[in-house]
């Protein structure tokens, strides 16, 4: 096994490595190992006896068993340049810009002309930034923007985001479902688990979280007087999210990393309806960041440190009996 920064050989013939030099620091963790390249590819890149990368250069094709996106590996970027503007031939000419404008005609093609979005607004960069995005696309008089204080935010968590968001013009419904969160339930598999308050396992606290959201939500559709059928609801949902909660969006074959509160299996019967709006589905945080200062927020809102829709819920350990060594 190898986990931690390596210098690492690399075939400097090979277009990914065009400039490189012969070695390079990258960062491995990984547990196995490559024992015979497929046909048609080659050995590209060693660590010691190992082989960290392979290339078919006629169809353009490469794997590498370290992580070129992070700061260890010392020349990611260059390999990341290699391969976009060199392997694959891309420009470099799309920008966020862009992004912001299929963004908002994606919106605009869901919603149409005349119905409304209610939009959950967490406080954090990923829910701000849609809000801030559907504002733009179908004006404020379209979008119902809602903050769920969940019982669960750190102290006056729930006025400063209140706060922030007015400053910048975005009206905020604030509700206080503290109690029917710490009371909820949901079904996990065929088995009901909850309630909130006392259950202490953390997929299961993620699952009855995002569906407690989903009912919350929809109460409040009906007591505002608005008709299901003429409201979306918008979710600050990002790629990694469908990514760890394995969302079909993203993969058939993934496994489950740990759900989000905005892909749990309610969420997904809404998303199946028609009935949600994620506009920031194929992003990044960093792109999402990079939008939210190109929409004008303010930089403590687009760089505030990141805080789970969950809140504290997931983050407090409990356990449902003392920890102490059997020998006791």
């Amino acid at each position: 096994r190898e986990d931690g920064q390596f210098a690492v050989k690399l075939d400097d013939s090979c277009a990914l490595f065009k400039g490189l030099g012969s070695s390079s620091k990258v960062l491995l963790t990984h547990g196995d190992s490559v024992s015979q390249v497929p046909a048609g590819f080659k050995e590209v890149a060693h660590s010691g006896d190992l082989i960290v990368g392979i290339a078919d250069e006629e169809r353009s094709t490469y794997g590498v068993q370290f992580h070129p996106e992070v700061d260890l590996s010392v020349d990611g970027k260059q390999m990341l340049k290699n391969f976009l503007f060199g392997a694959c031939g891309l420009s470099g000419t799309y920008t966020v810009v862009n992004r912001e404008h299929l963004a908002i005609s994606e919106i605009n093609s869901i919603v149409g002309p005349t119905k409304k979005v209610l939009v959950l607004v967490s406080g954090g960069v990923d829910s701000t930034v849609c809000a801030a995005l559907l504002h733009k696309a179908l004006g404020k008089e379209r979008v119902i923007a809602l903050h769920v204080d969940h019982g669960y935010m750190r102290l006056d968590e729930s006025k400063k985001v209140c706060a922030a968001l007015r400053a910048i013009g975005v009206e905020l419904h604030n509700l206080d479902a503290s109690a029917d969160f710490a009371q909820a339930y949901t079904d996990v598999n065929g088995t009901r688990q909850g309630p909130l308050d006392r259950e202490v396992n953390p997929e299961y606290k993620r699952k009855i979280i995002g569906d407690s959201f989903m009912v919350v939500t929809q109460k409040m559709v009906t007591d505002l007087g608005i008709k299901a059928d003429d409201v979306y609801l918008a979710q600050g949902t990002l790629r990694p999210d469908l990514i760890e909660s394995a969302s079909k969006l993203v993969s058939g074959n993934a496994e489950c990393i740990k759900t989000h509160h905005n892909d749990t299996q309610l969420v997904r019967q809404l998303r199946d309806s028609g009935r949600i709006i994620e506009p920031l589905k194929d992003y990044h945080k960093d792109e999402v960041r990079a939008l939210g200062t190109e929409l004008g927020l303010p930089e403590e809102l687009v760089w505030r440190q990141p805080f789970p829709g969950p809140g504290l819920a997931i983050r407090i350990m409990c356990a449902d009996e003392p920890y102490a060594p059997h020998s006791r």
